[in-house]
């Protein structure tokens, strides 16, 4: 995620995905904020990734999802033998 700021104007502009759309986002602020000069102290920005969950939240969650479809299965078969 990047971020184009303006130190100028004191703003920052939304998060968006690649670089090539913070430039673009640069480019607007210049053409509509400063008449297509570039101002001082601007800058484009890396957001740093959101924190990750550990990786024991992780497994636990991939363990309770298999316990789930097991005991829907097992439903199942149990069903189809009925």
């Amino acid at each position: 995620m990047y971020r184009y700021r303006c130190e100028r104007c004191r703003t920052t502009s939304p998060p968006v995905r690649t670089r090539p759309e913070a430039e673009a986002e640069r480019d607007r602020h210049r053409a509509l904020a400063h008449a297509g000069h570039i101002p001082d102290g601007e800058r484009i920005v890396r957001q740093p990734a959101p924190p990750r969950p550990p990786l024991a939240t992780t497994v636990k969650q991939a363990l309770a999802t298999t316990a789930v479809i097991a005991a829907l299965a097992i439903a199942a078969w149990v069903r189809l033998l009925a």
